[in-house]
């Protein structure tokens, strides 16, 4: 029986309790030591790691501000649409048949949504901006891994309208033609960070409520352009390229007196809801072409201005063709002596030519210049062109520029060196955005105002050619007479030019046929140009371009209610450095507007007045003229005035009523 321990064998526990005593120690710091590196040295890193697992910055796109036209009509708003995506994580088989089903559904190519899922972690697209029906059919089908993200669409609710001018917006948001694109900064808004958190598998939950949406639109574009004169002037040249069977064509409008721009259509037309890429072009301000004879007004009115050319002078026309530097000039109808005036209305090569010689080189490349051709117009838009106005060093060079040959310009220039014209000399500064508006305060960010550019012939040499201009219209020959309106004079030069060859040359069988003018002719209101490109048969300006202008000019002076009225003065009077145009626009319509609100007083001293000319005019043109004779409207119906009581011209007392008969036109 042992009575006592033996040594060794307690030296041995003490040894193993010794051991274990050092490694639990040892144990504890090195846990000491980590959490001491965790949370005093990584601490913050660390921190900032946990709260990425929960917390997130809601990034809240702003909705993209409106476009409108002049009176409010909206040509481009945002509404709310649903985008569709995948997470591969959770969804099934990929090869299998849930993903053809998607893609039939939602008319998307299968191949394109695999790769882009076989490529991403947690997140690819399916399809962006789908319509309800689309949204609703999906959820319906209640794959696993298919979710939706609500944001924004573009929609332009008047299809076709101004489509060039508006352009249209990538997936992103982001303006990439047109309006959209030159203001894209404006109309995008600024963007708003808010707190968010995240549950357990990822999803996002707001920490707060998102800025109010009103606060984060985009400002408000409101253009110049008129939503009805847009639209006749796009069907009108829709009607006239389908007919003449045209490559395209451009029209341009523009308040001579202001600079604005009323009207910018295009055909082919161009539905930003659905756009093609090849109706995509602004071809009326981005595309040049040789005018042709449009260029004998500028020509004959800065040879006017430069004493080297009278009204009285009499110009031999060589009875059609000429000889010029070993090339021969033909005129489509053979003149003999001719005045200025004849020269315009026939529409003489030959004589514009000798006229251009009279100028000489220097003096008629400077005469274009001046007229705004060859520099940019400043509209606003990206991508515009100079256009070409070289330096005439051949003689053919100098007869051939005098009749629009050998120099290029665009729709936009050649309309804006006729409106510089029709007003009294002065080349206005053309502008395409009247204003931007600040959605939320009101505030307005910016506005454009009437500038005048240069004053290019004086008041009296301006006037001298609208008279010859009007002579293209009015004379029986005149090569413009299909733009002639019922009521009003109109001022206007036809052009159809040869296109150039690329093989060298002027194609024989190619052209660009163009007419550009103003009316009224004695006080103007707005100048118009049409242009026609590549016209097949009836190739002439006078022929397939003016009647288009007949059918813009006339809605126009009826929709701003211009009295019938003629023999008016030319403004004339209006002065480089005048801040605002505008007001000798007003006073033009003042008297244009008197002819036709003669006042009398009868026997027993109260006020009588004249009976103005409604039919035809819209009812809101209608309301405005009657209101500024001191008439009261009695409206029936909507549309156009078709039937007016008392009827035009009777005598009556102010502040009667005028009964009116509104419906479609007939």
């Amino acid at each position: 029986m042992r009575t006592g321990a033996d040594p060794r064998w307690t030296r041995g526990i003490a040894l193993r309790i010794g051991v274990v005593a050092v490694l639990f120690a040892a144990g504890f710091a090195a846990v000491a030591a980590r959490a001491v590196h965790l949370q005093i040295l990584q601490g913050d890193h660390l921190s900032g790691l946990a709260r990425d697992q929960y917390l997130r910055n809601f990034l809240q796109k702003p909705r993209r501000g409106i476009i409108t036209d002049r009176s409010g009509a909206v040509l481009a708003g945002s509404a709310e649409a649903y985008s569709i995506f995948i997470d591969p994580a959770e969804f099934p088989d990929p090869r299998g048949p849930e993903l053809a089903r998607l893609s039939r559904l939602l008319e998307v190519d299968a191949k394109t949504v695999l790769k882009h899922m076989e490529h991403s972690g947690h997140f690819a697209w399916l399809k962006r901006r789908v319509s309800d029906s689309e949204a609703e059919s999906v959820r319906k089908l209640s794959i696993p891994g298919v979710s939706f993200l609500k944001e924004t669409r573009r929609y332009y609710p008047q299809r076709e309208l101004a489509g060039q001018v508006l352009g249209v917006v990538g997936d992103g948001g982001e303006g990439l033609e047109g309006v959209e694109y030159a203001l894209d900064d404006s109309l995008q808004g600024e963007q708003a960070r808010a707190p968010s958190l995240r549950d357990a598998r990822g999803r996002q939950l707001l920490g707060e409520a998102p800025a109010p949406e009103r606060t984060l639109e985009g400002a408000r574009v409101e253009l110049a352009i008129d939503q009805g004169l847009e639209l006749v002037a796009e069907q009108a040249l829709d009607a006239a390229v389908k007919s003449a069977r045209a490559a395209s064509g451009m029209a341009v409008a523009v308040d001579p007196a202001t600079g604005e721009i009323l009207a910018l259509a295009n055909v082919p037309l161009l539905n930003p809801n659905t756009p093609r890429r090849e109706a995509l072009r602004n071809r009326a301000v981005l595309d040049t072409f040789e005018p042709g004879s449009t260029m004998k007004a500028f020509v004959l009115a800065r040879a006017l201005e430069e004493g080297v050319l009278r009204p009285r002078d009499a110009l031999f026309c060589e009875n059609g063709s000429w000889s010029v530097g070993g090339h021969v000039i033909h005129d489509h109808h053979g003149l003999g002596w001719v005045s200025p005036a004849r020269v315009m209305a026939a529409s003489s090569n030959i004589c514009a030519a000798k006229v251009g010689m009279r100028l000489g080189r220097d003096r008629l490349q400077q005469a274009l210049l001046a007229f705004g051709l060859g520099d940019h117009t400043q509209v606003g838009l990206t991508g515009e062109p100079r256009g070409q106005v070289p330096y005439p060093r051949a003689e053919i060079s100098l007869a051939n520029m005098s009749f629009g040959q050998g120099v290029t310009a665009s729709a936009l220039q050649v309309t804006l060196a006729m409106a510089a014209l029709a007003n009294g000399g002065t080349l206005m500064k053309p502008w395409l955005v009247r204003r931007v508006v600040d959605p939320s305060t009101g505030e307005v960010l910016s506005e454009a105002i009437p500038t005048p550019v240069r004053r290019v012939v004086s008041a009296a040499t301006a006037a001298q050619v609208t008279r010859w201009l009007e002579g293209v219209v009015a004379d029986a020959d005149g090569t413009g007479k299909r733009a002639r309106l019922e009521s009003w004079s109109v001022a206007g030069k036809t052009g159809t030019a040869q296109k150039a060859d690329p093989a060298g040359g002027y194609s024989a069988d190619r052209h660009f046929s163009s007419f550009v003018g103003f009316a009224p002719a004695t006080a103007p209101r707005i100048a118009i140009g049409v242009f026609i490109d590549e016209p097949k048969g009836e190739i002439y300006g006078g022929e397939v371009a003016a009647p288009v202008f007949r059918e813009i000019a006339e809605y126009a002076l009826k929709a701003e209610g211009v009295p019938p009225a003629r023999g008016l003065a030319l403004p004339g009077t209006l002065a480089l450095d005048s801040p605002r145009p505008a007001a000798v626009r007003e006073v033009q319509r003042s008297a244009a507007a008197e002819p036709a609100l003669r006042t009398t007083r009868s026997e027993d001293g109260s006020q009588s007045v004249s009976v103005p000319s409604l039919e035809g005019l819209p009812a809101r043109a209608a309301l405005r003229l009657l209101e500024a004779s001191d008439l009261a409207a009695e409206p029936r119906g909507s549309g156009r005035v078709t039937t007016q009581v008392p009827r035009p011209g009777e005598v009556v007392s102010r502040g009667s009523k005028v009964r009116l008969v509104l419906g479609p036109p007939l």
